[in-house]
């Protein structure tokens, strides 16, 4: 396995070339660099035919979140709105750097993220048609706005490929805003549906936290086998 690293200030790229250039093409937000982590467990169930990006090391809830909100979890959140200077920067410049160290053009990019990056992940569809397939793990689909944002907006008409999933027991949260979460991504994959996007939702078993790993490659298994 071949393993190329760049960095984007403070940001860190990293590509895993595990098949053949022109393989699908999956870009990871990852809160930390865990490459081998999704590898190990991609091949646990069988999930292989396509390269990895891996992006970490971002200003998690300034750089993710797609405009400014109160506090929302804790009182030490720091939801800027930045997703709008990070687009740029990710279309720009981090895909046309990773995809001159590959031998060819990817048959297809995936923008997958857990948590806030799946927000990310997702709202990118609506600002960008770079990536034809969107995976969005136990997502932040709870943040104010987003749902009603998606409503009155449309994806890229490329689209062709929507994975969204949840914990079961992410609902039962003590904070109100949170405990939405599932049934807000059900909803977006409802709509995302009537618009003629093949989407699905998945419902995972444990907590926000359960398996991150598992549950985005998961998502890259699913899109592989039925976009």
């Amino acid at each position: 396995m071949d393993v190329q690293e760049l960095q984007f200030g403070h940001r860190r790229v990293c590509l895993y070339r595990l098949t053949d250039a022109t393989a699908p093409l999956v870009y990871s937000i990852d809160y930390h660099e865990n490459g081998q982590l999704l590898i190990d467990a991609a091949r646990q169930i069988g999930c292989d035919g396509f390269n990895l990006v891996t992006i970490s090391s971002l200003h998690w809830n300034q750089e993710l979140s797609p405009w400014p909100v109160e506090t929302v979890v804790s009182r030490d959140d720091r939801f800027t709105g930045g997703a709008p200077q990070l687009l740029p920067l990710l279309t720009d410049d981090i895909v046309p750097q990773v995809e001159r160290m590959l031998d060819g053009a990817p048959q297809w990019r995936c923008l997958a993220g857990y948590s806030l990056g799946g927000l990310f992940a997702m709202w990118t569809a609506f600002h960008s048609d770079l990536f034809t397939r969107i995976l969005s793990a136990s997502g932040s689909m709870w943040y104010p706005g987003w749902l009603e944002y998606a409503r009155e907006h449309e994806p890229m008409a490329n689209l062709q490929g929507v994975y969204l999933s949840a914990g079961e027991q992410e609902s039962t949260s003590r904070n109100a805003v949170l405990q939405t979460v599932g049934e807000r991504t059900q909803a977006l994959a409802a709509l995302l549906t009537e618009r003629g996007v093949n989407a699905t939702f998945e419902l995972n078993p444990g907590n926000h936290f359960k398996n991150p790993p598992l549950r985005v490659v998961k998502g890259i298994k699913w899109l592989l086998h039925n976009s």
